[in-house]
């Protein structure tokens, strides 16, 4: 509770005599939340009306919610608050107007060489700060897109990707109809999973949510495309994660009606997000913390922030993060009058057509890296996380799902101090865009107010939305931003932001920096590296905001004309087919990528598996021909890869000691030695050990010698030193461990190459019907307080209502009673607005106002 506190100012006065008159209240104080004595959004604009009327300022809706206190909206309206005038103001530093932004623009952002010879990027980029986090990996599936690349290509391209239904109607006020589109981002096939590679039966992935699921299969993905095997990797690794409510359950629990030894443990181990992360730290041999992430729509974004905070505190060294939201069976959100799915089922941020919003699925998920030393390990950095935020609204807003601003405001300044940046050196926003006719405003709002800082620009802020493209992917939406920044950053465009043409009038462009990018725009911004902000927002009032950068440059190395070992390994047969033409595409389609960097990641950066091969090579079109099938015989493979073979050194006479260290430093641990001199009885000895491997450094006859010995066996392996990368190979082959650092000759780095290719089957069980048919409607009829109170019960959730008690009093907002009017109108003949509950929340004085309406009706003969 405030304390009260009188109006001072002439201001003061006037909003108090204001907000006393709308909100039909006695007194006011200036601390008070106009949210809090009984204010929401539809009488917000009768204050509005009545400050220009009184004061002749006209301030903006958004505007309001900011300045919700009479003190905060006097010392605004007055122009002493911080934030931009209340009449409106151009964008500092000359960006451009009317919000949006086009490639013709584009020739503005050339950021080419400064005066003094350095490039741009040189100048403005610091060094590296110990809180600087690196992306190093990312994986995502994501409507029509299997992959990082198919998305980027979708998102520059400005393909929609929302699947769209025939047109469906419900019924509307008065007998007549109201026709909306069924939409949704589907992705393609995925009950589809491979659950051979992660050592489930068929009945455990039958048990296990496709969400889990899919996104299982996107961090082994990650973790690859980062260049590390898990196994390998000396530190640990976190992971944190967060899905929506399962669909899957209730499958599941229709499923073991009929087959008893579906227990219900079962179910929660298979369905419940509590076992989300910990299933990927399980199946990855990950031993850093894991933790459960829900947040709603921003809970893919808290994962990121609590994942880079993680690394900052020491409590791992990789962190993968990210989130999945697959319902299955599928469902296409139903339009209802009232509630926020799009009846045109397109998405549009910040246009004027917005109309609500459009569901998806989606998985995606990161992996995280100190920067510092990420640089020194020479990772793949795609980008920088300077600085992350969180926080909570807080009850400063109209209801429990309504979104605040000033706890925008604070987050994205928050990040923004973490990230040790201006606002004005942000030259990107990834909004939460949502396509809503309030909610756009509203963080667009936000966003005007926490990148007012003063300075000036001489470049607008690009501002975009992936839910144009791919709709609302809740649990996993803060992660699909993050892709698709992380994306920008990196690539250096700007997708366009797809259904924008006009822009909301209760958007006030004029206000901010932003504009909308609207065609694929280059991005480089003069002086300064590219650095963007991304925010995701969810119902209830959680906030999340990240400040990403350019990645700083690999430093310069000589060319290297070296031979290299490709080495390659699968679960199947096929996989590993699969994976050499993959590798074979990638070099054929990059050919800037150097072929000792393709091999050091192949060999250090992948899970080793049972079926193998390998092949040395000594330049990128070698490695085509090769990996091609030009020639076989060149392309090595095997199936006998087993774990702790015992090695014998096989040492000619003239040998000296620094070759037998040079073996051991590449990772071999030999038991025993032999010479040319050794007799049959040690050779038999030594072919005792099952699986045994005979490196031969080049004694003449012995691997004659040891193949014709009648203890042999088709088990054992010899190995001949000739070429030396061969020779690795055949060991890597065998199943030897092999310290490939201590076999390279310069400086390596780690590079994205393909995923693994997972050799999926279909695993999903089908609910049966049930007979239920879907929650009835309560039946108009001549007892309109009767069906007014069946609404209220329902929306509610309460067994009965007393008459006379107050909807909002009873546990409802401003949403539940969008939703209530809408149902109201669909069973008696009359249009009312939701300013209507406010005015007669209870159930008697609602009943009289609906029957005022039917009565005028009648009067008139409608």
């Amino acid at each position: 509770m405030s304390i009260h506190e009188p109006p001072v100012t002439r201001t003061e006065r006037i909003l108090a005599e204001i907000w006393c008159e709308v909100l039909e209240l006695d007194e006011v104080g200036v601390l008070d939340n106009f949210f809090e004595v009984g204010g929401y959004s539809m009488l917000m604009q009768l204050v509005r009306a009545q400050i220009a009327e009184r004061t002749g300022v006209r301030p903006t809706l958004p505007e309001l919610f900011i300045h919700s206190t009479i003190r905060s909206c006097a010392a605004f309206l007055d122009g002493s608050a911080a934030g931009g005038s209340a009449a409106g103001s151009s964008a500092k530093g000359g960006a451009g107007k009317g919000g949006a932004a086009t490639a013709g623009t584009t020739d503005r952002w050339d950021n080419g060489p400064s005066t003094d010879g350095s490039s741009d990027r040189d100048t403005a980029r610091e060094a590296v700060r110990d809180t600087d986090i690196a992306v190093i990996g990312l994986a995502c599936r994501f409507p029509d897109a299997v992959d990082v690349d198919r998305f980027w290509d979708n998102l520059v391209s400005g393909v929609d990707s929302i699947s769209r239904f025939p047109p469906k109607s419900i019924p509307g006020p008065g007998g007549g109809k109201r026709e909306y589109v069924p939409a949704r981002g589907l992705l393609r096939e995925p009950e589809w999973f491979d659950a051979g590679y992660f050592g489930y039966t068929p009945r455990e992935a039958l048990l296990t949510d496709p969400q889990h699921r899919v996104l299982l299969e996107c961090a082994v993905e990650a973790i690859e495309g980062a260049g590390y095997d898990p196994d390998r990797f000396p530190g640990l690794i976190g992971v944190y994660a967060g899905c929506s409510l399962s669909s899957y359950t209730e499958t599941l629990r229709a499923a073991q009606r009929e087959d008893r030894s579906i227990t219900t443990w079962d179910i929660l181990m298979g369905t419940t997000g509590d076992y989300l992360a910990s299933r990927i730290a399980y199946k990855l041999g990950l031993r850093g913390p894991t933790a459960n992430v829900q947040a709603a729509c921003a809970t893919s974004l808290y994962a990121v922030h609590f994942a880079a905070r993680a690394l900052l505190a020491g409590e791992c060294d990789l962190a993968l993060a990210g989130g999945s939201s697959v319902r299955l069976p599928a469902e296409l959100d139903n339009y209802r009058v009232g509630g926020i799915t799009s009846p045109s089922g397109v998405c549009s941020p910040f246009d004027t057509a917005a109309d609500g919003v459009v569901g998806g699925q989606g998985c995606g998920i990161t992996v995280l890296k100190r920067l510092a030393e990420a640089v020194a390990d020479g990772d793949h950095i795609h980008a920088v996380l300077r600085g992350s935020a969180v926080n909570n609204d807080g009850r400063d807003r109209a209801g429990f799902t309504a979104p605040g601003v000033r706890g925008q405001v604070e987050v994205v300044r928050a990040a923004q101090r973490a990230a040790g940046v201006t606002p004005s050196s942000v030259t990107y926003v990834e909004a939460h865009g949502t396509g809503t006719r309030v909610g756009d405003p509203i963080e667009v709002a936000g966003l005007n107010q926490a990148f007012d800082d003063g300075q000036p620009r001489e470049e607008p802020c690009l501002l975009g939305s992936v839910k144009g493209n791919i709709g609302h992917l809740d649990a996993a939406a803060g992660i699909a931003g993050f892709v698709k920044t992380v994306l920008a950053v990196e690539r250096g465009t700007v997708p366009p932001s797809l259904h924008y043409s006009v822009p909301n009038p209760d958007i006030d462009f004029a206000a901010g920096p932003f504009v909308v990018a609207t065609e694929p725009t280059p991005w480089a911004p003069a002086g300064q590296p590219r650095r963007a902000g991304l925010t995701a927002r969810g119902l209830g009032g959680n906030n999340a905001h990240i400040v990403l950068e350019q990645p700083p440059a690999p430093p310069p190395r000589a060319k290297t004309g070296d031979h290299q070992v490709l080495v390659l390994s699968a679960h199947t047969p096929a996989a590993l087919d699969e994976l050499t033409a993959r590798v074979a595409g990638r070099l054929a389609d990059r050919p800037d990528l150097e072929l000792r960097d393709v091999a050091w990641t192949l060999q250090v950066g992948r899970r080793l598996h049972g079926y193998r091969r390998f092949a040395v090579v000594r330049d990128r079109q070698d490695a085509l021909r090769v990996l091609l099938g030009g020639a076989p015989e060149r392309l090595v493979g095997g199936e006998h890869a087993r774990d702790g073979r015992a090695v014998a050194l096989l040492v000619p006479r003239q040998a000296d000691a620094e070759a037998v260290r040079h073996w051991q430093a590449l990772g071999l641990h030999p038991d025993l030695t032999l010479g040319p001199d050794t007799d049959d009885a040690a050779i038999g000895s030594a072919l005792d050990t099952p699986g045994r491997v005979f490196l031969d450094l080049g004694v003449p006859g012995a691997a004659a010698r040891l193949r014709e010995h009648p203890r042999w066996t088709p088990d054992h392996l010899v190995v001949t030193v000739t070429d030396p990368l061969a020779a690795l190979g055949e060991l890597w082959l065998a199943g030897l461990p092999v310290d490939w650092a201590a076999a390279r000759t310069g400086p390596v780095r780690r590079v994205p190459l393909p995923g693994y290719p997972f050799q999926r089957q279909p695993y999903l069980l089908e609910a049966e019907p049930t007979g239920q048919s879907s929650p009835s409607v309560p039946e108009a009829g001549p007892n309109t307080e009767r069906t007014v109170s069946m609404l209220f019960t329902e929306m509610l959730g309460l067994p009965e209502v007393d008459p006379e008690d107050s909807f909002f009093d009873l546990g409802g907002d401003s949403l539940v009673a969008n939703e209530l009017v809408g149902r109201l109108e669909l069973l008696l003949p009359v249009r009312l607005e939701v300013r209507a509950m406010y005015d007669a929340p209870s159930v008697r004085e609602f009943t009289a106002l609906v029957e005022e309406q039917l009565r005028g009706a009648a009067v008139r003969g409608d």
